[in-house]
């Protein structure tokens, strides 16, 4: 007679389903009743009887194999798990269970009681991002794709129920020596209670849709239209962010994730990396939000965690210190930008050197920051008011106090200013923008209309000291110097991408040089001659967004759909019978010819009719389908959810996809010519003309 064993007696990590369970029961977390055997032992004796605590229950068998959700590959789904119900024999199931594992080795089949849940779901989580998919009851139709379930997209919040049992599953699964980058989990809920029922890694980034984005401070600096270029600069030069943190604490190195993020055409800032950062530090969020405006959420999130505060205060002190380095190496930084720039001899590289520019500028403001927070808090607590005098103050009063003057008087004045100052412009951080040299007409049409300049603090012009509070504003000065010196820099990184622009014209890639800045990394590492399109194809997202009134902080979903509104438009899809709507698995967007499929076996019996420019079409996804992902350019489904298992493995297999595109299976014909569009979240038909290949 076989012996079944309880789950804490399963110690074989090359069967990681049971195994991971059992490391997830070890640590407090609520699991089934699990037992199990080995399928050796049950193929010997298949006539085995039910540990007694499940006789006269219904259950579940499930199986257990090394090749099955490994860190490298996934079988998600392709083993096999039935339901028995109390009085049923399982000699059946049980059969099927062991053909479904491999010959030898350690696999297993283990039992558990079948959960009778309030609702179910399947979910991913990085250690702060998740994606959830839940439904009422059990959650076999989310996983096999024939429901889409109740969806939601996030990151961790302070004090929420669901947040502190995922950081249960970070403790388990994504601290300490795990390799994992982020958890699948199958959940079920019983009583109020979070029930595991599977943990598996997950082998794709799960941190994109749960993204708390904000226009916060990038809109400020770089106006509503930043140009193509210097979005792309920042969001590249914003992936060093993680370093700067990470070097005085390495376990950050390990979040995937980044400061700026581009959707719609700008940068935004990614308040939840810095939402995570305060919660490894144990400091409020609201750090954040004081810093560069926006909303936090709740009241815990204007509180320390005081415990985790003192136990990463080794770190909080290192980054003070290393703040402090960085502020006082800003003049060697600076010097190092110059030879870079000086260095560069065509548009690539002087793209780099506005990101390596860009880079240093948020290093560097970074550590300001960091310092000035600390500074700011010790003048409150000691009621210290003032502010200090900056450089910019010191341009708005010079050029006002010229407002009167007339004549040569005038223009003299001016010129004088403009060498102080001519390296700074409106939205200056965004080399599209002229800088004020280069707008000399403008600035002395404006002064000769007025007759006076405005009334300015400290007296419209009079310049103060802070005598002995002056070192309590030593930092707030160096930020306005430090800002104004990377300006110096701009001015002929901007003159030598116009000049570099010039001759691109003279080449005939470019129709005026000032069309340079809709070009962003991609474009200029593609070849010359295809940037006209590129160009043409940014103009064209402008004008499809130009009315589209985005949030200013929002979830990374909520934006995107937005945006995916106006892709619709653009492409005509009020014309209903040439596009298709469905759940969009990834951005990409591919054309090619449908094959429509209902038979695995047939299909793969029929190999000459896959390949790249195939758009595999079926009525509904199982797992057993990812045999023909790596052959196929992509895959629409008429059921299914973007957390099915099928959609699970499409995203690992990193193909486009389409899922829950109702009528697509009655709508397509072999043959016919259609594009996926991941951006529009929508099929679009090209070409009707389809003959039968069936």
């Amino acid at each position: 007679m076989t012996q079944w064993q309880p789950l804490e007696r399963f110690k074989d990590a090359a069967v990681p389903k049971l195994f991971e369970l059992g490391r997830a029961a070890k640590a407090g977390l609520k699991v089934p009743p699990t037992w199990w055997a080995t399928a050796t032992s049950l193929r010997a004796a298949p006539h085995t009887t039910l540990p007694t605590p499940l006789q006269n229950q219904n259950i579940i068998l499930r199986s257990g194999s090394p090749d099955e959700d490994t860190q490298e590959t996934s079988n998600a789904g392709q083993l096999h798990s039935e339901a028995v119900m109390a009085g049923q024999s399982m000699e059946g199931a049980l059969r099927r269970v062991l053909e479904a594992l491999p010959e030898g080795g350690p696999a297993v089949v283990f039992v558990q009681p079948l959960v009778e849940a309030e609702r179910s779901g399947v979910a991913f989580f990085d250690g702060f991002y998740y994606e959830r998919s839940q439904t009422e009851g059990l959650n076999h139709e989310i996983t096999a794709g024939t429901q889409r379930g109740e969806t939601a997209f996030g990151h961790l919040q302070r004090g929420q129920p669901w947040s502190q049992w995922l950081e249960r599953l970070r403790a388990v699964y994504l601290e300490g020596s795990s390799r994992w980058r982020a958890v699948d989990v199958e959940f079920a809920v019983v009583g109020g209670q979070h029930v595991l029922l599977q943990a598996r890694p997950a082998l794709f980034d799960v941190s994109q849709k749960g993204q708390t984005l904000s226009l916060a401070n990038h809109r400020e600096i770089l106006g509503d239209w930043p140009s193509p270029w210097i979005v792309s600069v920042l969001v590249e030069a914003s992936t060093q962010v993680l370093s700067y943190f990470a070097s005085v604490d390495p376990s950050i190195a390990s979040w995937s994730t980044s400061y700026a993020v581009e959707v719609a055409e700008r940068a935004w800032m990614n308040f939840g990396f810095f939402f995570r950062l305060m919660d490894h530090w144990g400091l409020p969020r609201s750090f954040v939000t004081e810093g560069v405006g926006g909303e936090s959420g709740s009241a815990l999130d204007q509180k320390a965690d005081l415990g985790r505060m003192v136990r990463k205060s080794p770190r909080l002190v290192a980054l003070q210190l290393q703040n402090l380095w960085t502020i006082a190496r800003a003049g060697k930084a600076l010097a190092a930008l110059d030879a870079q720039i000086e260095a560069a001899t065509d548009l690539p590289s002087l793209f780099e050197a506005n990101v390596a520019a860009m880079a240093t500028a948020i290093r560097t403001n970074f550590a300001i920051n960091g310092a000035l927070t600390g500074i700011a808090r010790v003048r409150g607590w000691l009621g210290i008011k003032g502010h200090a005098r900056v450089v910019t103050q010191d341009m708005m009063e010079d050029y006002e106090a010229m407002a009167g003057l007339e004549g040569g008087a005038l223009e003299g004045a001016l010129d004088d200013w403009l060498t102080r100052y001519g390296h700074r412009g409106p939205l200056e951080s965004d080399p599209r923008q002229p800088r004020f040299a280069e707008l000399r007409a403008e600035l002395l049409t404006d002064l000769s209309s007025r007759k006076e300049g405005s009334a300015l603090p400290d007296g419209g012009g009079k310049r103060t000291s802070l005598g002995l509070l002056a070192p309590f504003y030593v930092v707030d000065v160096r930020r306005e110097w430090f800002r104004d010196q990377l300006m110096v820099r701009w001015k002929p990184l901007r003159t030598r991408i116009l000049a570099e622009a010039a001759t691109a014209v003279e080449a005939g890639w470019l129709d005026d040089p000032e069309d340079v800045f809709w070009l962003g990394r991609d474009a200029l590492e593609g070849a010359p001659d295809q940037w006209r399109a590129a160009i043409e194809a940014k103009r064209g997202a402008k004008a499809r967004l130009q009315t589209v009134e985005l949030p200013t902080t929002a979830t990374r979903q909520d934006i995107e759909h937005h945006v995916q509104q106006a892709h619709r438009a653009g492409l005509g899809v009020t014309e209903r019978g040439r596009h298709i709507d469905g759940i969009a698995l990834s951005p990409d967007v591919v054309e090619g010819v449908v094959l429509k499929a209902d038979d695995l076996r047939q299909t793969m019996a029929n190999p000459q009719r896959l390949g790249p420019q195939t758009i595999l079409v079926v009525p509904a996804l199982e797992p057993s389908w990812a045999l023909l992902f790596p052959r196929v350019g992509g895959v629409v489904a008429d059921l299914g959810g973007e957390l099915s298992h099928a959609s699970i493995l499409l995203r690992e297999a990193r193909r486009p996809a389409l899922v829950n595109c109702r009528g697509s299976w009655q709508r397509l014909e072999d043959g016919m010519k259609v594009r996926l569009d991941g951006q529009a979240g929508c099929l679009h038909i090209l070409d009707d003309g389809a003959e039968s290949q069936r």
